[in-house]
């Protein structure tokens, strides 16, 4: 048995959070939707809204890790499921950018504005239409949580909290670092950073569309 099958049959609390560091690392730091709309809501409003997006998942992951353990133990229907999120993801997605291409020349005078109140709830909708997640504890993290399990009831948080920690502290970091460059960017140059980050939601866009197009 190797180290992997080790891993997932018995594992011990230190594997899970090394396991679960990595992951998180490498999640947090991936280009997906979450993290364009940690940058946008930073652009249009500050670091705070930027956090509520990365905080997201501190409410939608609990019903993503019971259903995607669900689902990995009916993998011969994950197909079907992947094409119904890529599709959904894509509306949603079409909206936040159109949203953001229509927003209004803002000024550094108004970038905290009522609107920021929302941006929690961006995230979650966001976060939950989002296949990235769904994929992810489906094929990658239920294995982990399903072993730990049967270990002791205990031992998925083993997994989970190192796992949160990292992945939201790494976009709390994007948030601050692109709030930040507000500084040296004039309001023309704020404008066209919320254009771009809402072009490249509408490119993820597309590619769920395709991508959820394919698995028909």
């Amino acid at each position: 048995m190797d180290a992997l099958d080790a891993l997932l049959v018995e594992p011990t609390i230190w594997a899970l959070v090394s396991a679960a560091l990595l992951l998180g690392l490498g999640e947090g730091i991936k280009p997906g939707p979450l993290n364009t709309l940690v940058i946008t809501e930073t652009l249009q409003h500050d670091w705070r809204s930027g956090t509520k997006v990365a905080l997201s998942p501190l409410i939608t992951d609990a019903p993503i890790i019971i259903i995607s353990a669900w689902m990995w133990s009916q993998a011969t229907s994950l197909s079907g499921v992947e094409a119904i999120l890529y599709l959904a993801g894509a509306t949603f997605l079409t909206w936040l950018g159109i949203d953001g291409m229509r927003s209004a020349s803002p000024t550094f005078d108004e970038i905290e504005s009522p609107q920021e109140e929302h941006s929690l709830r961006r995230g979650v909708i966001t976060n939950l239409l989002n296949p990235n997640p769904w994929m992810f504890w489906t094929l990658a993290g239920a294995p982990f949580m399903v072993a730990a399990w049967n270990q002791s009831p205990w031992m998925p948080f083993a997994f989970v909290i190192p796992f949160l920690s990292v992945l939201i502290g790494v976009k709390i970091l994007i948030a601050v670092t692109f709030h930040r460059s507000k500084e040296w960017m004039s309001d023309g140059g704020l404008l066209w950073a919320i254009r771009i980050s809402s072009l490249a939601l509408l490119a993820l866009a597309a590619l769920f569309a395709l991508q959820g197009a394919s698995t028909l």
